[in-house]
């Protein structure tokens, strides 16, 4: 075992028998909350302390997620305990995790299981909550099903971002940093009062980050990107009435995300790809495309407050806008022109895989109306109705040519020559789809007796969906044949609705105002799915069925009331069916791509979070997490790994097909013959996709007075154990456990005024992947299933920064 991984299990062990884990909470200075400083959080639709709710909360201030230098969204998995995340090749195909629940799909009929939600406003689709961390208040992470209070997209969880509201004087701040490999970040924020009702705020930032992987062919890096964003919020004190409107748009253009070359055992493809040689840390690419993808995001909101004494009532209005584009250099190699691959029988050898994309907008208005109790009564309550309606466009192109050697002309080629004749196959796709919304909610806790409270929630919602759409034979380039299957297009429009009933029940027993125990059942729900994508046939669009889930919780938060240790721990079961998953039923041996989201048969997630921050004095404090969840799944038919492929036996009618095995299964085709699948296999017992059984972390913290500025040294530690990224099983696509080592070194005024620091990410350049996959070209069960490729963020490489800012 590695000494470092070594030396981590042991100290949490000793931690865990010294005092239990919690990750970091922290107060807007990024110092450690004490007995007088507590977290307020609204993860139950009302303000309330983070001690009091009974439910798997991690809470960090925006200063603290600073001074970390965790500037985006999917950088939050180093401060939740079971929060996750898995790089596809764009932000459409990327997720969330929240113990082991995620959406990881292609398409855009499927709405993500962790839902995002920024100032009350739920994200429609996964693809806009990878975002930008500027001028953040807080982020709370909501662990497990949601869906009481935030809806129908959060069977898996909740990451509620709190952006900061206007300030009653004149305030403002500004941060830049910079770190290797061309990465560069500049933000800054100006707050105040217009008169003693009007106060407003306003927010910029610009990223940079000039790539870390290495494209020999077009001699520079990829995997960068160019970022920049505005937000604006203006707030109306009218009394007892509060208006805040708020607008922001974000743009993100990037070469990004593209694989690297870890294992590849074909000799033709190892000459094609040269100079690039794979291996665990290649760091270079060989392609005459990057990957493209470039996104924008408009948001605007009208929140308003009116407080009646005993309760409040809270509207929000919100509309939003994203677009997105993106294209893939699918091939890998340098085919500016087709080139010859070394066909071998009818495996796939792709002469030019240049073509691979396209866009998707959406536009959703949302309403949501609430009347929520104020202060700790012994009822204390949140009742609402939400309304949303979504319309979104769906297109895409692909092209694949070939250089088949039946023809005369192709013959004799050497690997890597021209083609002569290549032969294209084309297609392209639109879909629209309408979503509409509504539900009515409600959520109260109520005293019993002394500290006993018992919660109880409903919610009722309808949902209709529709999908309109078509297939083009259009070829991109004159002579191509159509790509979709037997040339067949299909048209059509698909219609569906649904009603759900979800809520939660619970007790809470309070022993003062520092401690508690609760247990909680929750009934969890995500919203049915239509086909969106290129290879839907829109004549036969079935429906996939609700991802439903009963989830069990018991938990315990308590604080010494020095505030000196505070510790918060939970263990779960959560059993879902119909688990939305995306399903691999592509063919290497003919070169046809083919994922559709479907429905698994069940799945299950059970364990345990603890976290916990010790501070034992005003200089020394140290956060601890640890979380073991085990995540496993049923689904009948899914593709079986490359590797497994050949040979595999054929399982005749009536007889039954053994779990965990890669079979050709036979069914009578109603006319006294039978039709044999291609390989697959029904999965019982698997590992549900990047879901480390365990995970370990630490921050440690010491800060000393120096003059009128506070020093700081910030380290960051984590473990987490192997996990695999097929869904398939496929044994090649895992990875083992690995440590990483944050640190910062700062200094900074303890109020307003200089603050300066240097850090260093991955301080013994661990390699890790945050995916792995089988290589596309000279890739079957017919030639070599063992080339891979991974996704190795910068995260995965050694290197130091220094950011310098100044508040007023």
């Amino acid at each position: 075992m590695h000494k470092l991984t070594a030396a981590l299990l042991a100290s949490s062990i000793l931690a865990s028998v010294a005092s239990p884990a919690l990750a970091q909470a922290t107060d807007a200075s990024g110092t450690t909350e004490g007995a007088g400083n507590e977290i307020i959080v609204t993860a139950q639709k009302r303000s309330e302390r983070l001690q009091d709710v009974p439910l798997a909360i991690t809470a960090v201030t925006g200063d603290s997620l600073a001074e970390r230098n965790i500037t985006d969204t999917t950088s939050l998995q180093k401060v939740s305990p079971t929060l996750t995340y898995t790089q596809g090749t764009n932000p459409s195909n990327s997720t969330f995790r929240i113990r082991g629940i995620g959406t990881q799909v292609f398409g855009q009929g499927s709405e993500p299981a962790v839902s995002t939600v920024i100032d009350g406003v739920v994200m429609a689709r996964q693809a806009q909550g990878f975002s930008d961390l500027a001028d953040i208040e807080r982020v709370e992470v909501l662990r497990g099903p949601q869906g009481t209070l935030f809806g129908k997209n959060a069977s898996g969880g909740v990451i509620s971002i709190v952006t900061a509201r206007p300030t009653d004087v004149l305030s403002g701040k500004v941060q830049a940093t910079i770190a290797e490999m061309g990465e560069y970040h500049l933000n800054g924020t100006v707050s105040g009062p217009i008169n003693d009702a009007v106060g407003v705020r306003l927010t910029g930032y610009y990223n940079k980050d000039d790539g870390y992987i290495h494209n020999v062919v077009l001699g520079d890096k990829v995997n960068g990107y160019e970022s920049w964003g505005v937000r604006g919020k203006v707030e109306f004190k009218l009394g007892d009435l509060n208006l805040l409107a708020s607008g922001s748009y974000n743009k993100n253009n990037a070469d990004c995300c593209q694989s690297v070359a870890i294992r590849t055992d074909n000799a033709n493809l190892a000459s094609l790809m040269g100079p690039v040689v794979a291996g665990p840390k290649n760091d270079e690419v060989s392609t005459n495309l990057s990957t493209v993808s470039k996104t924008s995001s408009q948001i605007y909101s009208l929140e308003g407050s009116y407080d009646l004494g005993a309760t409040t009532i809270t509207s929000i209005t919100a509309y939003q806008k994203y677009s997105f584009y993106n294209n893939q250099d699918v091939d890998g190699l340098n085919t500016p022109v087709p080139i010859y691959t070394g066909l071998n029988g009818n495996a796939p050898a792709y002469a030019q895989f240049d073509v691979n994309g396209g866009p998707f907008t959406l536009n959703q208005w949302t309403q949501e109306l609430r009347l929520g109790s104020n202060g700790n009564h012994d009822l204390n309550y949140v009742v609402g109705l939400f309304y949303s309606d979504l319309h979104l466009d769906r297109a895409f192109s692909r092209r694949i040519v070939s250089c088949p050697t039946s023809n005369p002309l192709n013959q004799g080629l050497a690997i890597g020559a021209a083609c002569p004749a290549p032969v294209g196959a084309s297609g392209s796709h639109a879909a629209e789809l309408d979503s509409s919304h509504i539900a009515a909610f409600g959520q109260a806790d109520y005293r019993i007796v002394g500290g006993l409270k018992v919660v109880g929630g409903i919610r009722l919602q309808r949902e209709k969906l529709k999908v309109d759409g078509h297939q083009n034979a259009a070829a991109l380039v004159g002579g191509d044949t159509p790509a979709f299957s037997g040339a067949t297009l299909t048209s059509g429009t698909t219609k569906a609705s649904d009603d759900a009933i979800t809520g939660k029940a619970g007790l809470q027993y309070e022993f003062s105002r520092n401690a508690q125990v609760y247990a909680s059942y929750t009934r969890g729900y995500k919203g049915q799915s239509l086909g969106t994508e290129y290879n839907q046939t829109f004549n036969n669009n079935p429906v996939v069925a609700p991802e439903k889930v009963n989830a069990y919780e018991i938990g315990f938060k308590g604080a010494t009331s020095d505030g000196k240790l505070r510790v918060a721990a939970a263990a779960f079961l959560a059993d879902y069916t119909d688990l939305q998953v995306q399903a691999n039923r592509s063919d290497q041996s003919t070169g046809n791509f083919l994922f559709v989201v479907t429905n698994a048969g069940k799945a299950q997630t059970k364990g345990v979070e603890v976290e916990a921050t010790f501070q034992p004095d005003d200089h020394f404090s140290l956060g601890v997490n640890m979380a073991y969840v085990k995540g496993t799944f049923d689904a009948d038919g899914l593709a079986c790994p490359l590797s497994q492929r050949v040979g595999t036996p054929i399982i005749a009618v009536g007889q039954a097909v053994p779990a965990n095995t890669c079979a050709r299964v036979q069914t009578s085709n109603g006319a006294g013959g039978t039709v044999t699948s291609g390989p697959q296999q029904n999965i019982r017992g698997g590992m549900l996709p990047n879901t480390p059984r365990w995970r370990i972390g630490f921050n440690p913290r010491y800060e000393h007075e120096i003059g009128a500025y506070l020093g700081y040294i910030d380290l960051s530690l984590a473990y987490q154990s192997d996990v695999t990224f097929s869904l398939e099983q496929d044994p090649l696509l895992k990875q083992d456990g690995y440590p990483i080592v944050d640190a910062t070194i700062g200094i900074r005024a303890q109020d307003k005024g200089f603050n300066a620091s240097v850090f260093v990410k991955n301080m013994f350049n661990q390699n890790y992947y945050a995916n792995v996959a089988n290589g596309t070209t000279l890739t079957s069960q017919m030639l070599t299933p063992n080339n891979l490729t991974a996704f190795r963020p910068k995260g995965a490489f050694r290197y130091f920064g220094a950011s310098m800012g100044y508040k007023f």
